[in-house]
């Protein structure tokens, strides 16, 4: 064969791999154009079958106006590519509403009508360049009613919970009629103020971002810990550190529940959040509270909050005035050995963060039935609420913490059949009366005292958990507060309501982005090297407070006596404490650094594992095929 045969045979080749390459784009394009294939963990571009109803259940049309600036896909391609992914999963939700759902595409150039309405929906404008330019991401929805769901600006951050925020719009379109929560809080829940200069007014705080997403999908009233009666119109009641309950108050939870009225409760024994200020708790009484958990199956445990050296969240402190990076065990990062898979609140949730949680104990010989939903691990104990209030010495907390080998219980339901926390009917009234407020009236169902059915009430023994700093992470978006989940304590708080109200539609979707994988190994073995550490440190730390409380003694003699010298052998004493003090400190930073260097050289492998090995280890595979290739050639040429 010639050279000139080879070219040609060559240039066939090619055009028939393209004539193939083109055929095979129009044949996926037409008959799997509609197939997707999800390869992500926990399915993320996958609808769930629990969200499909959501869609097909719709009864009036509802339009998506989505705004995308070319000019904006232009520079910068993923958004573009965030853009595609908007359309198909909007197509994918058309398809499922029957026609219900519609959706609009626009490009909003600069000074057009397009422009105008974009604005009028309140869309977010973010800079193209130094031009002046501006382009626009966003989506406005509008039901047949004109009520309005809007999506400023589709921030690449938030792209991993993009399906959870579109199912949401759709869904406060399609239900407008909501449940209603009763909440009763002695939290800032809904904003207040911060504390200023000797005792002055601060600055206002902004509500808690838990609020606003509880507010997008229930109506909610707030009421008042001295109530006389639940209103007939509450579906469920949310007590969020519900302080100083009084007695009516108490009476009148006891028989919503009682009646078949759903609760979520989180009772917190070091409340940090308890103020805008954040620190200790506000210091009302939490007893009308545990009286009615313990009529319900549960306790607190009295000055207890629970630590875990396992689950604890490294945190920026100080030794002696020196910065440090240690573990706070009362701070705990829960993955998915911690939550109860298998229960419908907390079945699709990854990580949970508490911060200084109680521990829960069951009243033994209930006739209620209590699953846990939260749980420590088994490097886990019990330590005095006092220890943690106000400015803890985290290092001292890790350096002593003796685990007691039991997972201890932070979240749990209820259920089952149980009596009112009041057998002897409702309390007597603040003015000295017999009866409560509640039951003088005419119309007043009688007193239960004991459950008509099995009642349905979620406790968790952590209130901080609502507040932002412990889930989210806030950034400034051009002048919009932005805040991108970093656990599912959210949703957690929205599953729980949706299942206590019997409307769990969206509870699949919530988990899916806040997802925590951290290198198990080198967590392990970093808590093993920092408790030997820590261990060594504090005898370094003793030795130092030691020696110098020696040099104080004998200078102390001196200033006793502004005659007196030092003696020559006083003098050498000193001297050579403060040469042992010196040299402690010396032994104390190679201490604190062999502890960072072990830690950074275990990274430094792991990452050459997982970036460098593999391609290493390809280019050897090659190696050998060519090695292989090139003998075989070699023994044909041989042979011919």
């Amino acid at each position: 064969m010639t050279g000139t045969d080879k070219t040609k045979i060559g240039l066939i080749a090619v055009a028939v791999a393209a004539v193939l390459f083109v055929a095979a784009n129009i044949i996926s394009n037409t008959w799997f154009g509609t197939v997707r294939l999800d390869v992500t963990e926990g399915g993320v571009y996958t609808l769930s079958d629990q969200v499909k109803p959501v869609f097909e259940n719709i009864e009036e049309p509802i339009i998506v106006r989505v705004y995308f600036s070319a000019a904006l896909g232009a520079v910068s391609p993923r958004h573009a590519i965030y853009y595609q992914r908007i359309r198909d999963l909007l197509t994918q939700y058309a398809d499922l509403a029957h026609g219900k759902i519609k959706a609009e595409y626009y490009d909003p150039e600069p000074f057009s009508d397009v422009e105008d309405r974009a604005v009028g929906f309140g869309l977010q404008a973010v800079p193209l360049g130094q031009s002046g330019e501006v382009g626009y991401f966003g989506l406005a929805a509008t039901n047949s009613t004109d009520d309005q769901q809007v999506i400023p600006f589709f921030n690449l951050e938030r792209e991993r919970f993009l399906e959870y925020d579109l199912a949401k719009l759709i869904y406060a379109l399609a239900k407008p009629e909501q449940p209603k929560i009763g909440l009763i809080s002695s939290l800032p829940l809904e904003g207040g103020m911060t504390q200023g200069q000797f005792g002055m007014g601060g600055q206002p705080t902004p509500p808690w971002v838990v609020m606003d997403q509880i507010k997008e999908l229930f109506d909610v009233e707030n009421l008042d810990a001295s109530l006389t009666e639940i209103p007939a119109d509450i579906d469920i009641l949310m007590l969020a550190q519900p302080e100083n309950l009084s007695p009516s108050a108490q009476y009148a939870i006891d028989q919503f529940v009682l009646r078949g009225g759903r609760a979520l409760v989180f009772v917190d024994p070091n409340a940090e959040s308890a103020n805008p200020m954040g620190g200790m708790s506000g210091g009302g009484s939490l007893e009308g509270i545990e009286t009615l958990l313990k009529a319900w199956g549960v306790t607190l445990a009295k000055g207890k909050i629970v630590g875990d050296i396992e689950a604890g969240t490294r945190v920026n402190t100080s030794v002696s005035g020196r910065p440090v990076v240690s573990d706070y065990v009362a701070w705990l990062s829960l993955d998915k050995s911690h939550i109860d898979p298998s229960d419908a609140i907390t079945g699709d949730l990854n990580t949970l963060n508490l911060a200084t949680p109680g521990a829960i104990d069951l009243v033994e010989g209930h006739s209620a039935t209590v699953t846990p939903l939260i749980m420590t691990g088994k490097k886990s104990m019990r330590i005095d609420a006092d220890k943690v209030m106000g400015l803890p010495d985290v290092v001292a907390l890790f350096r002593d913490f003796q685990p007691a080998d039991k997972n201890e219980i932070l979240g749990v339901r209820i259920s089952g059949k149980v009596k009112s926390a009041f057998p002897d009917g409702p309390p007597a009234s603040t003015d000295g009366e017999d009866k409560s407020a509640a039951d003088t009236k005419s119309d007043a169902p009688a007193p239960l005292e004991e459950s008509e059915g099995p009642i349905q009430v979620v406790v968790v023994a952590d209130s901080d958990m609502l507040a932002d700093r412990f889930w989210a992470q806030e950034s400034n978006f051009f002048g919009q507060r932005m805040l991108v989940p970093i656990a599912d304590n959210a949703s957690f708080v929205i599953n729980a309501l949706e299942n206590l109200t019997g409307s769990p539609a969206l509870s699949s979707l919530r988990g899916r982005g806040a997802q925590r994988r951290p290198f198990k190994l080198i967590e392990d073995i970093q808590l093993e090297a920092e408790q030997q550490y820590r261990a060594a440190e504090q005898g370094l730390l003793s030795r130092l407070d030691e020696l110098q409380k020696r040099v104080d003694e004998i200078q102390l003699k001196q200033q006793g006596d502004e005659n007196a010298l030092l003696s020559p052998e006083d003098s050498t004493a000193i001297e050579n404490y403060r040469g042992e003090i010196l040299s402690t400190r010396r032994e104390l930073r190679d201490v604190q650094r062999a502890l960072r260097q072990d830690i950074d050289t275990l990274e430094t492998v792991i990452k050459f594992v997982n970036i460098a090995a593999v391609p290493i280890l390809f280019g050897l595979i090659m190696i050998v095929v060519a090695v292989v290739k090139s003998r075989r050639r070699s023994r044909a040429t041989a042979e011919t």
